[in-house]
């Protein structure tokens, strides 16, 4: 090895058949080369003029791949060695040691019969023995692995700093970076809360074998007990097989179907590194060579270990990247909302206190008294708008009460049969005016222990929500007691819901209607399910689009 810690690279050895010549006993040369020869490191050689191998150590034999029998045959030559595109650097090397006594340090690669080849650094010096060189070879292996390394992590790095893209988006990246640089196919699993994984890319190095990729085994659950090694994975334990064998394949795959897919990849050696976030494993990198002599080892894992740290990095920066994202938008969103909910009862409650104003200085100036129906009126529609006012204030506390964690609950015993039915008789003149009627179905008393105010508030919110997109047909609202819990549905048969937005209306500032042709701030149904939740309970929807929706609100009969 040199300082730098590189390793040598092949120039052209010699062979020879049979071992080094006894020659004169004064010979000064016969004595040290034998000694050399039983030199396990580094990797030595002794050429003749021809080019043939005359002897060489073990560590140049194993460097070359080949055996003693190949040397004691007199078949091993430095030309069979050397790379055929790089025939000068031999010629370089003999025109050196003519005019200098020396050659190299001179970096190449030797060609193994079996095809793989090392990058090697070759030097040579005459011997006084005629027409003897000594060449000393040093395997460049490890320096240029440490060199890929450096090289594949920086680029990993600048793909893996985009920070716009998409998490899986990142994922795809680095796949397709591993198979670059360091891979011939790459997977890359993410472990969902379940247990099970799911993948979520995969590359390969010849496009024509993407196809054969995309249906490689699907890992087994985490949670399968005949599964030691996905469980070890989860724990966040690496695994590399140098040598991928039948063995270790049936770790991996189940079933003949499976084996049979994962034995047509052609891996020849393995790693599998799990990535993990904050204590946990969310994740798995399948690295696979199916190069001969690309052998995975212990550099290459550590490697990959630190990639996987990378990565997961990146996918939660940017995932916070996309959430902040998504924030800025629903609070623009929101602000464009709530100005203009805040607007529409101010404009009215305006225009009515002006109209009050003119008719009392009209009274001021004539003398005459003013119409009692007509102020009466005024202050009505003056009062009606403050209330609408005061609900939206109050309905943007709530949310900062719940944001903080400081929404306080005063327990009571409540029926909530009473309960419905006060706001069922509160609502009907709504309900008229929206041209529908309200029905109540609560045949017994269904008594517990909650906030009556929080509880008053959620009915009053889906009940607010039914009116407003019944479609001015009949709500419908059932109470009952069902074990130990208290059960309240109201039901509309109005336009509905899309499945797809039935996951996501609980949540602040969500509609799942334009707001351009229903008002409101987006935030009943999200307050709704906090003070459910608070209390112990549980409130979810269920409906189709043009055939109504219906809310089912249930409490535990004790405290939470």
């Amino acid at each position: 090895m040199d300082e730098d810690g590189s390793a040598a690279a092949p120039e052209p050895v010699t062979a020879r058949v049979g071992p080094w010549p006894a020659g004169d006993a004064t010979d000064p040369d016969a004595g040290l080369v034998r000694r050399l020869m039983g030199v396990p490191a580094p990797a030595l050689a002794i050429m003749d003029a021809t080019g043939r191998v005359v002897d060489a150590n073990d560590s140049f034999l194993r460097l070359g791949g080949v055996g003693r029998e190949e040397l004691e045959a007199g078949r091993l030559r430095w030309d069979a060695l050397a790379a055929p595109e790089s025939p000068a650097a031999g010629a370089h090397a003999l025109d050196m040691l003519r005019r200098l006594g020396t050659a190299g340090p001179l970096e190449t690669e030797y060609v193994r019969p079996d095809g793989s080849r090392v990058p090697v650094r070759v030097a040579a010096l005459g011997l006084e023995q005629p027409e003897r060189l000594l060449v000393l070879v040093q395997d460049l292996t490890p320096r240029r692995r440490a060199e890929e390394a450096l090289r594949f992590l920086s680029d990993a790095s600048r793909e893996l700093a985009e920070v716009r893209a998409e998490p899986e988006a990142i994922l795809a990246g680095v796949a397709h970076l591993a198979v670059s640089a360091m891979a011939t196919w790459c997977l890359v699993d993410v472990l969902e809360e379940d247990g099970n994984f799911r993948r979520v890319a995969q590359a390969h190095r010849e496009p024509g074998c993407e196809a054969l990729l995309r249906e490689a085994p699907r890992y087994p659950p985490i949670t399968d007990a005949q599964s030691p090694l996905f469980q070890a994975l989860a724990r966040g334990e690496s695994r590399v097989y140098p040598d991928f064998l039948p063995e270790h394949q049936v770790l991996m795959a189940r079933g003949a179907g499976a084996l049979a897919q994962l034995e047509q990849l052609g891996a020849r050696s393995v790693m599998l590194v799990p990535m993990r976030s904050r204590g946990h494993a969310v994740g798995l990198l399948t690295f696979a060579s199916c190069d001969v002599g690309r052998r995975y080892g212990s550099e290459d894992l550590e490697m990959v270990e630190e990639l996987a740290r990378r990565v997961v990095a990146a996918v939660e920066n940017a995932r916070l990247y996309h959430q902040g994202q998504d924030a800025v938008r629903l609070r623009d969103e929101f602000l464009g909302i709530a100005s203009h909910e805040l607007k529409t009862p101010l404009t009215p409650l305006r225009l009515r206190l002006q109209m009050l104003q003119r008719q009392t200085e009209g009274a001021l100036r004539t003398g005459e008294p003013l119409s009692p129906e007509r102020l009466s009126e005024g202050l009505d529609v003056a009062l009606r708008q403050v209330r609408k006012l005061a609900d939206l204030v109050d309905n943007l506390l709530d949310v900062s009460r719940i944001t903080a964690g400081r929404m306080k609950l005063e327990l009571e015993d409540v029926d909530l049969a009473a309960l419905a039915s006060e706001l069922v008789s509160r609502f009907t003149p709504s309900a008229v005016q929206f041209g529908c009627t309200l029905e109540l179905h609560a045949p017994a008393a269904v008594v517990g222990r909650w906030d009556r105010l929080r509880v008053e508030q959620v009915v009053t919110n889906l009940l607010t929500n039914a009116l407003k997109y019944g479609a001015g047909r009949p709500v419908v609202v059932r109470v009952e007691g069902v074990g130990e819990r208290a059960r309240l549905t109201v039901q509309d048969h109005g336009i509905g819901i899309a499945e797809e937005d039935l996951g996501r209306i609980f949540e602040r500032f969500e509609r799942a209607v334009s707001d351009r042709h229903y008002g409101g701030l987006g935030l009943g149904l999200y307050i709704t399910r906090q003070i459910v939740e608070a209390l112990g309970g549980t409130v979810r929807v269920s409906s189709r689009p043009g055939m109504g929706s219906t809310f089912t609100l249930e409490l535990p009969l004790g405290a939470p």
